[in-house]
């Protein structure tokens, strides 16, 4: 080994020796056990975002700094791993990544229920981030997806919601909705969901749809097509 190898060999086992140093004294800081109001004390830190703060950091920056700690906790993590992966803590990193999942599933829900369009959809892009969503975010994207006011915030549900059609309570949930929406766009953008994710149990409702003269003519084609295309496949 040259003095180059040496030295570098020297400055990693460092290097990891302060990673490790770091990672123990988490450790020691008390486990973080969030109450069931956690959403509702959330959801009104966001909504003071709007009144003016005289003193302090605000609300948003308080969540910005939570967010970035969850996200340095969790690469670190993965720095003390790389440098050492025989020792590395992994009910620790997997607790980190609970915790990250479940803040982005808590930003998702609040900006979900927020006046403007733009928060809105924003929270429904959080939303597919969340590797395993809940019920409750699931009912929240089904609920967007079937009552929001604004078409650009329900075309953007359907399409998180279509990542998540691995689950038949999704899929069927998608064929009820079709029926219940006013907009044609939103219409024909379910009928292209059910023949892309392959669902055939979607037959019976786009028959109706098809048979429906008070349906728009459009989605109504768009309906036969669809049965077509999934009979032939």
């Amino acid at each position: 080994m040259n003095d180059d190898d040496f030295f570098s060999q020297a400055s990693n086992e460092a290097e990891a020796e302060d990673l490790r140093a770091i990672w123990n004294d988490l450790g020691l800081l008390p486990s973080a056990h969030p109450s069931a109001a956690l959403r509702a004390r959330f959801y009104q830190k966001l909504n003071a975002l709007a009144k003016p703060h005289r003193s302090g950091l605000a609300p948003s920056w308080k969540r910005a700094f939570q967010i970035a700690a969850a996200c340095a906790l969790f690469l670190l993590g993965l720095a003390v791993g790389r440098f050492n992966p025989q020792k590395t803590a992994q009910p620790e990193l997997a607790q980190l990544q609970t915790q990250v999942e479940s803040l982005r599933q808590t930003v998702a829900l609040s900006l979900m229920e927020k006046p403007s369009a733009s928060s809105r959809l924003q929270g429904v892009e959080w939303s597919s981030q969340v590797d395993r969503p809940d019920q409750e975010l699931l009912s929240a994207l089904l609920t967007t997806l079937n009552h929001d006011p604004n078409i650009n915030v329900r075309l953007a549900s359907l399409d998180a919601l279509e990542k998540l059609t691995s689950d038949a309570n999704v899929r069927r949930a998608l064929e009820q909705s079709i029926p219940t929406q006013q907009s044609p766009l939103l219409q024909i953008a379910l009928i292209d969901a059910l023949v892309h994710i392959r669902d055939n149990s979607a037959a019976g409702e786009l028959k109706k749809l098809s048979g429906d003269i008070a349906i728009n003519a459009v989605v109504r084609q768009r309906a036969q097509w669809a049965i077509e295309k999934l009979s032939s496949e």
